[in-house]
C-alpha cells in the first residue's frame, strides 16, 4: 500500500507542476487557433474596485488619465467601500471623466461590481486593481484582440516588481514567470483559465457571474468559456504591481484565493462537464484543482516515503532528498533577507514553493469547511 502511495503522489506532483506545462506547450503549438488583432478604439469603461486604496489611488487615477486612448471612448469608473481618504481623493477628479460609484455598506468586491457593470456605458470593460500601473499603450494593446468576434475577454501582462528583493516576492515573480508560460500556450487555444485582477477585460453583454455574490475575474472567464467565446493573453498590455514583501501577506492572499474559488472550481466543472468542454475540464482539473490539492500529495509523498524507507535503497535516497529540499526551504526563508549571495538566492524557490504549498493546504481546507463571504482585504 505505501508503494502505492509513494509513486501515485510523485506520478501526480511531477504532472502538477511539470506534465501539465508540457501538455499545454504541444497542444499551443499543434492545435493553435488563429487570431485576427487589428487595432481599434471601442468605448471603454474602466472599472477599479477599492478599499481603503488611500496611498495609491491618486497615482492610479493619474496613470488612467495619462493613458494613450481617446478620452471620450474611455470611462473610469471607481467603485468605492472605503472608510479612509480615497472617496475624497477620487472626487477631486469628478471634473476629469471619473465617476466614484459608494456603498456604505461593505460587501465585498464582487457585489461592487455586480451592481456597477450595468451602469457602465463601454461596449468594453476592463476591470483594474486600485495598485496596478498600466504602461502607457497597454489598453489599446488590449482591446485590439477584441476585433476577432470570437474572443471574448483577454488579459495583460502583470509584472511583478520587486523593490526589495525579499524571498516571498522573489519566489512571486519567477511564480508569475511559470504561470506566464502556461497562460502563452493557453492562449493559443483561446483557453485561459482566470486572469490578473490588474488588467482584465471583456465584452459587457458577457459579463454573466455564477451569482451576485461571485464573480471574480476566475469565474468570469470559465463563464465566458463555456458560452463558447476565447479567453486570451496580451503579452504586450502591461501593468506593474508590486510584489509581498512580508511572507504572512503573500500567505494571507493566497489562502484568499483558494479558499474563495475552490467552491466555484467545482459548480464550473460541473458546467464543463454537462456541456463537454473536455478542453475546459482538463484544464480545471489540471491547473486549478490538482494543483490546489498538492500539498495533500506532498505530505502522502513525504510520509509513505518514510514508511518505505528500509525497503530500499532508492527510497532512503528519496527520502534524503526530500529532507534536504524542505531544509533548503527553510533556511531560504530565515537568511535569505539577510543575505543577498548566490547560494542563499538559490533557496528561495524552494522556500516560495513551501510557502505557497502551505496557504494552499489551509486554503483548500477553509474552502471546505469554512462558509466563505466576498469581501477582501489588499496586501499588495
Amino acid at each position: 500500500m505505501g508503494d502505492y502511495i509513494f509513486w501515485l503522489s510523485l506520478f501526480i506532483l511531477i504532472y502538477i507542476y511539470l506534465g501539465y506545462l508540457l501538455i499545454s506547450i504541444i497542444l499551443g503549438n499543434v492545435f493553435a487557433r488563429p487570431l485576427i488583432k487589428k487595432d481599434i478604439l471601442p468605448a471603454v469603461s474602466m472599472i477599479i474596485p477599492a478599499f481603503n486604496e488611500e496611498r495609491v489611488i491618486k497615482e492610479k487615477l493619474d496613470n488612467m488619465l495619462e493613458l494613450d486612448y481617446p478620452k471620450e471612448r474611455l470611462e473610469i469608473i471607481v467603485v468605492s467601500e472605503s472608510i479612509d481618504q480615497t472617496n475624497d481623493i477620487v472626487r477631486e477628479y469628478s471634473k476629469k471623466n471619473v465617476t466614484l460609484y459608494t456603498y456604505e455598506t461593505r460587501r465585498g468586491k464582487s457585489m461592487m461590481i455586480y451592481d456597477t457593470v450595468p451602469k457602465a456605458k463601454g461596449e468594453i470593460i476592463v476591470f483594474s486593481d486600485a495598485n496596478a500601473i498600466y504602461e502607457k499603450d497597454a489598453l489599446r494593446k488590449l482591446v485590439r484582440n477584441f476585433h476577432d468576434k470570437t474572443i471574448g475577454a483577454a488579459m495583460g501582462k502583470l509584472v511583478i516588481t520587486n523593490p526589495q528583493d525579499s524571498s516571498i516576492s522573489k519566489g512571486e515573480s519567477i511564480y508569475k514567470k511559470y504561470e506566464g508560460l502556461l497562460r502563452k500556450y493557453n492562449s493559443r487555444l483561446h483557453s485561459i483559465l482566470g486572469a490578473d485582477g490588474s488588467m482584465f477585460a471583456l465584452r459587457r453583454e458577457l459579463y454573466f457571474p455564477i451569482s451576485p455574490e461571485r464573480g471574480d475575474d476566475f469565474e468570469l472567464a470559465v463563464r465566458i468559456l463555456l458560452k463558447g467565446f476565447g479567453v486570451v493573453f496580451e503579452p504586450e498590455a502591461i501593468s506593474y504591481e508590486k510584489a509581498c514583501v512580508y511572507c504572512r501577506d503573500e500567505i494571507k492572499r493566497k489562502i484568499r484565493i483558494v479558499s474563495w474559488f475552490l467552491k466555484s472550481s467545482f459548480i464550473l466543472l460541473t458546467e464543463a462537464l454537462v456541456s463537454l468542454r473536455i478542453l475546459l475540464v482538463f484544464q480545471l482539473v489540471s491547473n486549478k484543482i490538482l494543483r490546489w490539492m498538492s500539498p495533500y500529495f506532498l505530505i502522502f509523498l513525504l510520509f509513505s516515503n518514510y514508511t518505505l524507507y528500509y525497503n530500499h535503497f532508492l527510497y532512503r535516497l528519496f527520502f534524503f532528498g526530500q529532507a534536504a529540499f524542505y531544509l533548503a526551504a527553510v533556511t531560504g526563508g530565515i537568511y535569505a533577507l539577510e543575505n543577498n549571495n548566490r547560494l542563499v538566492r538559490l533557496l528561495r524557490l524552494p522556500f516560495y514553493f513551501l510557502t505557497f504549498n502551505y496557504a494552499f493546504l489551509l486554503g483548500t481546507l477553509r474552502g471546505l469547511f469554512i462558509k466563505q463571504r466576498s469581501l477582501w482585504d489588499k496586501v499588495r
